[in-house]
């Protein structure tokens, strides 16, 4: 929900810089037509040299301003793009993890950075062994106690007895 969200919003504000950029390019080429009609209206007589000059130097500045910010635009569309497509997949991985059917070598590799198998304990006649996971970049999510641990087990032989019984 909120992933999806946030792409959204993410892919509307690229959508928007994309027509910011656009607009900017557009513009930079409309400045070259203006500033070729003001020499041909000054060249001409229509336009005085003071006049040229000021409206040169404007049409000029603006111009050098939009073509330095045109790289930054771009740098930001493909660094963003880049993030919200690693987002992405991101979400998506852990959407295939959390809908695990089968443990395979890849998921192994891709999800867990070791697993530690301690040494086996025995509990009302049966073998149990605790065995911790840790996630890459996350490390163990929970560590059993022992105590946790014979805990749940008890509760496990409760609902047994619970289950024969009814």
């Amino acid at each position: 929900m909120f992933s999806e969200q946030y792409g959204e919003e993410k892919k509307k504000e690229l959508s928007e810089k994309r027509k910011e950029l656009n607009k900017t390019k557009k513009r930079v080429s409309e400045i070259d037509n203006l500033i070729q009609r003001i020499y041909e209206d000054n060249a001409s007589g229509k336009l005085s040299d003071e006049r040229y000059a000021t409206m040169s130097i404007s049409y000029e500045k603006e111009q050098q301003e939009l073509i330095e910010s045109i790289p930054m635009l771009e740098e930001y569309l493909s660094t963003e793009t880049d993030k919200n497509e690693n987002l992405q997949r991101f979400i998506d991985k852990v959407k295939r993890i959390t809908e695990i059917k089968e443990l395979t070598p890849e998921l192994i590799h891709e999800f867990i950075e070791k697993i530690v198998v301690s040494s086996p304990r025995y509990f009302d006649g049966k073998r149990y062994q605790i065995v911790d996971i840790y996630y890459n970049g996350i490390g163990i999510i929970r560590g059993l106690t022992p105590e946790d641990m014979e805990e749940s087990f008890e509760r496990e032989l409760e609902q047994k007895q619970k289950e024969k019984t009814a």
